[in-house]
């Protein structure tokens, strides 16, 4: 039988019972996403806080410990746990804690009502704080880690996925009730209870709960709260988005289980983070860097986690994984990211790279290629890549009101230029002793600098091939859904093989992968020169090859000089013949 709020339920009648029910507080806050809570079955990978009531019986078909983490026998094995989640009470008081010891003017306010502990001297809390339950009763269930930064920036091999349980699925919202009481005998007022809840609200709404809440794991809301404050000089940016792809997915990649997920954005944010330091720090620094911005379980110089400055939340609005009207499938997602730091490295640091990220590419699965039709060696035809569409509001100057606008840059050369110039300045006023002067030596991988990438504009495709409006094909010709940088890709012939060549195109599908060396993003901009409603930016990474060689890489770069039409926006360019 599950207890679930049972407790909080009869601890309520007891209050209101002795008239004291102004001394006791709950409400239901809403989980949006997953919440890290679990340490059962594997106690040795990423334990946090307890979450598990015992519903039932397990077994496991292998006794060795690795297996539990294998993500495929799990999968088919144990896709949920016996266990009833929840959220533990110290949790939640850890949680306000961590959020008023930002808030000088309430800390003093925090230690009279939380109490404190300083080594062997303990003050008691006024306050107690209660498990938080969900209202149904709700198993652990499985979920994913896949670390790409080896294969997705340095091309060093495919990282191994590892599996972890979590409290709710990834789809549907879990309503928790949470709950605090004053304590009698220390006399607590009920003023006292009210403001150490509003603390509760602020606190929950704010981080969210469990780990991994700066990845948008354990993110709450509650209709008391429609916009918590930010911590002391932060700033949030709210960016709305559209993507439309050939799926996401988490555990299972079989169709009917795709799902955009936080950790998409937050690997999207982290390893372009990483491109573009690598262009101005050595590795080391570069990645000790990013560790400090977004975190890290096991840091470069202390080999401890380190908690990051940046939080990033995803709100889903509608359309949210709708499949297309007609064939081949593409999905479609709709809603806002919200990205938190201290302002100054947001506004100079963060959200430049996320306008270029924006610009060249996008998220998730098949990101460095637009959304187009591909034609099997089978002769059946499949959606690849993906469109990523970004609007933030702006002011408009003449009559005040808010409208959205593309965050992304312009496809002329300036933007490109200046935003990058005032990035490295703000990264070398910020890091002056991390910082490089002169070509980065360390060029293995992908690297966004003037000296390591090039970006282009091409013409084409002719026509946007999707129709956003009634979320389908609107042009089914394989061939007319790419521009001029896909065509390139795909030409094959005794001088130039691009496509599944390891050393520029990549190569998918079963055994060893390879990233792309190049990225495409297609631009809803109309090329006069050419008559193409649409262009497409490509960025090329060089990863160390010499501009004037002969190897794949180098011949790449001379060919989308030569395209005609194209319009050089970034970095190198081929030597004059």
């Amino acid at each position: 039988m599950y207890t679930g709020t049972r407790l909080i339920d009869l601890l309520e009648q007891q209050h209101q019972q002795r008239s004291q029910s102004d001394l006791f507080k709950r409400g239901t806050f809403t989980l949006s996403w997953r919440a890290k809570v679990g340490s059962f079955p594997h106690p040795d990978l990423e334990t946090i806080v307890s979450a598990g009531e015992p519903c039932g019986t397990w077994k496991l078909t292998s006794s060795r410990p690795e297996d539990k983490r294998n993500v495929s026998e799990n999968w088919q094995q144990l896709r949920e746990l016996p266990l009833y989640g929840y959220l533990p009470g110290s949790a939640i008081r850890g949680l306000v804690r961590a959020w008023a010891k930002k808030r000088p003017d309430i800390q003093q306010r925090m230690v009279e009502l939380l109490g404190k502990q300083e080594n062997d001297s303990i003050s008691a809390g006024k306050i107690e704080f209660l498990d938080a339950w969900p209202e149904e009763p709700t198993k652990l269930t499985l979920d994913i880690v896949n670390p790409q930064q080896e294969f997705q920036v340095f091309h060093e091999g495919q990282g191994t996925p590892l599996s972890f349980y979590t409290l709710g699925n990834g789809k549907e919202e879990i309503n928790l009730v949470v709950a605090i009481r004053g304590k009698q005998n220390l006399r607590v007022t009920p003023d006292e209870v009210a403001e150490v809840w509003g603390w509760v609200e602020q606190a929950l709404t704010l981080y969210g709960v469990g780990s991994r809440t700066a990845s948008g794991y354990g993110a709450m809301s509650s209709d008391a709260v429609r916009s918590p404050q930010t911590d002391p000089g932060w700033s949030r940016k709210t960016l709305s988005f559209a993507l439309y792809s050939q799926g996401c997915y988490g555990v299972n990649r079989q169709q009917g289980h795709e799902q955009l997920r936080p950790s998409h954005w937050r690997g999207w944010l982290r390893s372009w983070m990483l491109r573009f330091f690598l262009g101005v720090m050595s590795r080391t620094n570069a990645e000790i860097t990013v560790g400090e911005l977004m975190g890290t379980l096991e840091s470069n110089d202390d080999h401890k986690s380190r908690q990051g400055l940046i939080r990033l939340q995803l709100v889903e609005k509608e359309p949210w994984g709708d499949r297309s009207q007609n064939q081949p499938n593409f999905y479609t997602w709709k809603g806002e990211l919200h990205l938190e730091a201290p302002t100054e490295l947001l506004n100079e640091i963060i959200l430049p790279i996320v306008k270029f990220a924006a610009s060249a590419g996008g998220v998730g699965l098949g990101w460095r290629r637009p959304l187009h039709i591909f034609t099997m060696t089978t002769g059946h035809v499949a959606a690849r890549g993906c469109h990523l569409l970004l609007t933030h509001l702006v002011e408009n100057r003449e009559t005040g009101r808010l409208s959205p606008k593309q965050f992304a840059l312009g496809p002329t050369p300036q933007p490109w230029r200046n935003t990058y110039d005032r990035w490295a300045a703000a990264v070398e006023n910020r890091w002056k002793s991390r910082f490089l002067h002169g070509a980065n030596q360390d060029l293995a991988g992908e690297v966004f600098a003037p000296h390591t990438c090039a970006v282009y504009l091409l013409p084409g495709p002719d026509a946007d091939p999707i129709d956003r409006r009634d979320l389908e094909w609107s042009e089914t010709n394989p061939e007319e859904t790419r521009g001029d940088g896909m065509h390139l890709i795909y030409q094959s012939n005794t001088q130039r093989k691009y496509k599944r060549n390891p050393e520029i195109g990549g190569a998918a599908g079963s055994g060893k992968a390879h990233c792309s060396w190049a990225s495409i993003k297609r631009v809803n901009v109309p090329n006069q020169q050419e008559k193409t409603d649409c262009q497409e930016i490509v960025c090329l990474f060089m990863g160390g090859q010499q501009v004037r060689g002969t190897k794949v890489r180098s011949q790449f770069l001379r060919d989308l000089q030569k395209c005609q039409g194209s319009l050089h926006l970034f970095g190198l360019t081929p030597p004059q013949a």
